[in-house]
């Protein structure tokens, strides 16, 4: 071989390995910070879980983790920027059953739950709680359903949500069976506005965030009568689970979960899902959760999506059984 011919094949070979090393480089996930989206503003429940994770998700992946706040139209607009997203795991969603299972149940959104998403993980389960006015009298739920015995064939009970098609609204449809009385959804633009309506005697009741209704229950200004899971939680452990006080299987959950869009690449979900769980493992995570009435609630990304499905289908058959619409 030439000298000349030996310096080209020097120089092809040096060529390609700078190629590959170029490219390894390339296909390292993550090489940029990742953003998750929170489809509700600064201080939300959702943007508090994110906020958390982030911090712990940053080291073990060895990029920032930024929170982008997109608020509006119950979260899905927020859903619908991730969706559109390019599938590459640097966007991410905290999604909730607010902008994934149900919102779709009301309003015209631009992705399909099950389809325009790559599930990461569970983030947490967030309980609801429902209060009452001290107002109407009762101080447990057997109290609340002897009052409602009372106006069973009149008007009903006025209840308050942050709107309509939350899980506030539905928890209050399906209430009204073993309540045995009629209740009357009265929405609200904010879910301290329901609860300030309840507080002051204008509406009856309503299902709550538990970080929302547990000072005013520390206060006096509404009455806790139950959580809305099989047992009770911890951010208010004197109050019983819907369980202990009979309505056995009335698990109404206000979960968080996190998303990429649809097509992410398997290994980089599985970076992302590995992440996830160690930050959720974290003393840091379990205490600013509980502090949020939430409890963190680590699984793989196949148990989402799993779940997503199931809570589809389940909250599509309450909107078809009761004949739900957009405007109630």
């Amino acid at each position: 071989m030439s000298f000349a011919r030996a310096v080209r094949r020097s120089c092809l070979l040096a060529v390609l390995c700078l190629a590959g090393a170029g490219a390894a480089a390339q296909d390292a996930f993550p090489s940029r910070p990742v953003k998750i989206v929170v489809g509700s503003e600064a201080g939300s429940a959702p943007d508090v879980l994110a906020r958390a994770v982030a911090q712990e998700m940053a080291p073990l992946l060895g990029q920032a983790v930024i929170v982008e706040n997109k608020a509006g139209a119950t979260g899905t607009i927020g859903a619908a920027v991730v969706a559109q997203a390019p599938p590459d795991g640097y966007t991410l969603l905290m999604g909730t059953v607010s902008n994934i299972a149900l919102a779709p149940l009301f309003y015209p959104i631009k992705y399909d739950p099950n389809r325009s998403f790559t599930p990461i993980g569970m983030v947490a389960s967030v309980p609801l709680v429902l209060v009452v006015s001290p107002k109407l009298g009762a101080n447990s739920f057997a109290e609340l359903k002897a009052k409602a015995a009372q106006v069973a064939g009149a008007d009903g009970i006025d209840y308050a949500s942050p709107g309509v098609g939350g899980p506030q609204h539905l928890a209050g449809v399906l209430l009204q069976r073993p309540l045995g009385a009629r209740l009357v959804h009265i929405p609200y633009k904010s879910g301290g506005a329901a609860m300030t309506a309840v507080a002051a005697g204008d509406v009856q009741i309503a299902f709550a965030g538990i970080p929302a209704a547990a000072g005013l229950a520390h206060g006096k200004k509404v009455v806790p009568l139950l959580v809305t899971a099989p047992k009770r939680s911890p951010a208010m452990p004197d109050v019983p689970s819907a369980t202990e006080v009979g309505l056995s299987g009335f698990d109404i959950d206000n979960w968080h979960a996190l998303f990429a869009p649809a097509g992410v690449p398997a290994p980089v979900q599985a970076t992302l899902e590995a992440a996830l769980r160690k930050a959720l493992a974290t003393a840091t995570v379990r205490d600013i959760f509980q502090k949020a009435g939430a409890e963190p609630v680590a699984g793989t990304g196949a148990e989402l999506g799993a779940m997503v499905a199931a809570e589809t289908r389940r909250w599509a058959g309450v909107v078809a059984d009761n004949k739900l619409k957009g405007a109630q």
